[in-house]
Formats: C-alpha cells, sequence, structure tokens
C-alpha cells in the first residue's frame, strides 16, 4: 500500500510539474489573450489533480457500457466478468512487468516516511505561523469608530452581495489592509488616515478575496504545496498564483471603471505601498491590498483598457479533461452467464484472473472482486450476507515477484478427487493451479516472502475463469 502510494504519488507530481511548465509558458504567450481571472482559476485544475494522486472508481452500468463499445470508433476490450483486459494490464502479462524486487519496496518505505514528517512538519509550521501571527494582531485590534468607513462597508457588502458576516477593525500593528480568517473572516486597516475614495477602493478589493473565495484557494494551494514539497516547481507555481489572485481581484473590483477611476485606484495602490513595511505579511493564509514584488505588473494591468477574452468555452475543456483525469471507469456488469458468454470477446485468460484478483484485493474493489471469484470462494472471503469490505482475510497488500502454472499433476487431482472439485463436479480441462509468490506488504516496516496456491476454474469453456480456492499447497 505504501509502495503504491508513493508511485502515484511520484508519478501525479511528474505530471503536474509537466502541466506548471506548459500553463507558464502559455501565460507569457496565447493566455495573455485572456482575463487574469482566467489564468488564476486555470491553476484549480493543476492543484486538484495533484492533491488526489489516486483516481476514483466510477462503475458503468451495463446500457451505458454497450453504448461506448456499439459507438464508432470505439476500442474493442476483452471481457470477464466486468474486468476489462485492460484493467488486467495493470499489473501486466508477465511476471517482469508485475515483479517489484525487495530493495525497491524498502527504498519507497523510506522515501515514504521521510516524504509524512516533511509533509506533517510544513503543514504544521505553517499553521502555527498563522495562529501566532493572528494572535499577535489581536492586542493591536479595535473596532473601527469612524462612521463614514462604517457607512462605506455596509454599503459595499449590499452593493456586493455578501451576506456571511465579515467583521472590520482597525489594527495598529499592520501597515497594509489585509484579510484574515476563514469561518471568522475580518478585514483589517491600518491606522492611518485615507480620503473616502482611497477607503472604498481598499475595502472593495478586500471584500472581493472573501466573495470569491480567495482563502480556500489559498488552503487547497497550501494543502498541494505540503503533499508535494520536494518538487521546486510547486514553490513556482505558488508565486504565480499570488499573482494572477491579486491581478484578477484588481481586474475585478474595477470592472466597467473607467480611465479616471483607474488611476485612482493605482495611485491608491502606489500610496499604500508607501507605508507598507511587510510585517508578517509572508503569511499564506492571509489577502492583502500590496505587494510590492508584482507592483509593476498589477500598475500595467489596471491600466490597461483593451479587452480581453473570458475563456469560458477553454475553461469548460479544461474542467472536462481534469475530471476524467481523475476518474477510473470499470465497467458493472451482473455475474450471470448471459452477460458472461462470448459474445462481448474472448475471456480472460486464467493466469490474468489471478493476477487481477491480487490487484483489485489490494485495491479492496469488492465489486470487482466478486466477479472474479465463485460464489462459493466469495461466502468464504466475506462470509455469508457480511457487509465487510475488506478482502484481507487471504491477501493483504500483496507485491506480486512470480506467478506460474503448478503444473504437478497431484495438486490438481487433490482439488479434483478430495477437494472441492469432488463437490462442483468440474473437469480436469477445466481447472488450473497457480502458484504465487509474493511479498506482504503493510505498514510498518515489516516484510514477509510467502507462497500460496491459487485454484482458477471454469463451468465449460463458454464460462470465464473464477479463483476458487486459495492457500497453501
Amino acid at each position: 500500500m505504501i509502495e503504491v502510494f508513493m508511485e502515484n504519488l511520484l508519478k501525479t507530481s511528474l505530471l503536474g510539474s509537466m502541466a506548471i511548465i506548459i500553463i507558464i509558458f502559455l501565460e507569457k504567450t496565447l493566455l495573455k489573450r485572456y482575463k487574469n481571472t482566467f489564468n488564476y482559476y486555470i491553476w484549480l485544475a493543476v492543484i486538484i489533480k495533484m492533491i488526489m494522486p489516486f483516481k476514483i472508481p466510477v462503475h458503468l452500468p451495463e446500457k451505458a457500457y454497450d453504448v461506448f463499445q456499439n459507438s464508432p470508433g470505439s476500442v474493442k476490450t476483452v471481457m470477464n466478468g466486468g474486468i476489462s483486459l485492460s484493467q488486467s494490464m495493470k499489473i501486466g502479462n508477465s511476471t517482469d512487468i508485475v515483479a517489484v524486487s525487495h530493495n525497491n519496496i524498502n527504498y519507497l518505505t523510506i522515501l515514504f516516511y521521510i516524504w509524512l514528517v516533511v509533509a506533517v512538519i510544513f503543514i504544521a509550521y505553517h499553521i502555527v505561523s498563522y495562529a501566532v501571527f493572528k494572535n499577535k494582531l489581536k492586542q493591536f485590534t479595535c473596532d473601527v469608530q469612524d462612521i463614514s468607513v462604517k457607512n462605506i462597508y455596509s454599503e459595499l457588502l449590499l452593493q456586493m452581495k455578501i451576506k456571511r458576516k465579515i467583521s472590520l477593525k482597525v489594527c495598529d500593528g499592520i501597515s497594509t489592509p489585509i484579510g484574515i480568517g476563514m469561518t471568522k473572516a475580518c478585514i483589517l486597516i491600518p491606522g492611518v488616515s485615507y480620503d473616502i475614495r482611497e477607503m472604498e477602493f481598499i475595502l472593495k478589493h478586500e471584500l472581493m478575496h472573501y466573495k470569491r473565495n480567495d482563502m480556500i484557494y489559498k488552503m487547497l494551494l497550501l494543502i498541494t504545496m505540503a503533499v508535494h514539497w520536494f518538487n521546486p516547481l510547486i514553490y513556482v507555481m505558488c508565486r504565480e498564483i499570488n499573482r494572477n489572485c491579486e491581478l484578477s481581484c484588481d481586474e475585478a473590483v474595477l470592472k466597467k471603471s473607467d480611465m479616471s477611476e483607474r488611476k485612482l485606484y493605482a495611485s491608491t495602490l502606489v500610496n499604500s505601498l508607501r507605508l507598507n513595511n511587510d510585517n508578517g505579511l509572508n503569511q499564506n493564509l492571509i489577502t492583502g491590498f500590496n505587494n510590492r514584488k508584482i507592483l509593476k505588473g498589477r500598475l500595467e494591468s489596471m491600466l490597461n483598457m483593451k479587452e480581453k477574452k473570458r475563456g469560458i468555452i477553454l475553461a469548460v475543456l479544461i474542467v472536462t479533461i481534469t475530471v476524467i483525469s481523475l476518474v477510473g471507469f470499470n465497467a458493472f456488469f451482473k455475474n450471470d452467464k448471459n452477460s458472461e458468454i462470448n459474445t462481448r470477446g474472448q475471456f480472460l485468460q486464467p493466469q490474468q484472473v489471478v493476477e487481477n484478483y491480487i490487484e483489485y484485493s489490494n485495491e479492496n474493489d469488492r465489486n470487482i472482486i466478486k466477479n472474479l471469484v465463485t460464489k462459493n470462494y466469495a461466502s468464504i472471503i466475506w462470509g455469508r450476507g457480511s457487509k465487510n469490505t475488506r478482502n484481507i482475510k487471504y491477501i493483504n497488500y500483496a507485491k506480486v515477484e512470480n506467478i506460474s502454472e503448478d503444473t504437478n499433476p497431484s495438486q490438481k487431482e487433490a482439488y479434483i478427487k478430495y477437494g472441492k472439485g469432488e463437490i462442483n463436479g468440474v473437469k480436469e480441462e477445466n481447472v488450473r493451479i497457480y502458484k504465487v509468490e509474493y511479498v506482504n506488504v503493510n505498514w510498518v516496516l515489516y516484510r514477509v516472502k510467502k507462497i500460496k496456491w491459487c485454484t482458477v476454474i471454469r463451468e465449460d469453456k463458454n464460462s470465464p475463469w473464477l479463483v476458487d480456492e486459495w492457500g497453501e499447497g
């Protein structure tokens, strides 16, 4: 399980790195024609994909699968009680593909614990530093006394249709306006004098961050950074997202504004920066009005009156691709003979059934496992009427080293004459016995090499191969 997680994490990080490089390149070329809001939210696709290294299994009904199979240009797959041949290839058709060396397992396990420790330290550091920063500001914070500021704030809440409670306070411990808090949202303004128009722009900017749920966005970004702390491109992505966050917020505030209003907004930003000493504003969980590092880009953007594309069609396409990349589709069928006959194509070979049984036992996918085993064996695994979905009675995260057919006639003879074969009446040509060599893997640094024998049977040549027995030889 640890090894599977680390493999998926590293693959996801690699794919995420490629996406980061591509988006940064496009932002400097093609995406210049699109609004800053589009360039801001496009990063969400990368974040969501990188937070979820595993695919979400979705089981399609038989009718839906039929539509796909019969559509023009569709690729026919080999089915066996709801398992496609492409799925069986997840662990390969040969032992060379499925083999994982003992040393590799240890390396991945060690890497996992290093990753986990650093990830926990990373997230703990940011949470603690945020809490310390927030508590430090409390001693300098008080309610707003200026009636005109209160009136402006109330009017903006109505104008922007913000119904959630966001308090407004004055804080002498800061030199620039900030938004802080998710559940108890609060906008803090420094104890300096602004004229009415400047105050309106400042408050509207901070309220816009809350209206767009930028705090949640920042939290997702922080989680992504914690998960992929080892990837240097994550920090490049963080910088780009924070830049686009402010640019898109300015864009939203200045929507439908003329040049004179834009110049006044720019002047407000510059004047506010003169007072800003960046005290503690490196926090990832706050929003701020000022950022010296991106001042030039913000001024150029807010004074640019050229109409840009919204990118709705492109956004829908990106969302669709992201959702598809997160979902793993499995066709799910009734386990009756009519749905398993050769009209859907050739059945899986018995060794592929064994490979799939181990693979999906590792993934704890009962919907697929029950189509790989006989009814009798299913009752042994889960118990009659049991709702338990864990299939760990005989397999506990097995990493296969070798699967080979047992040609010793005594094993097959024992099954047919003295074992279950005596009860189910299966013929010799419909019985295969495989020797499975694997390493039992769990969540601790503990490895046990094991050998088991897996008996696979079928009713006749028009029936699928199914696992009927797993145990000692």
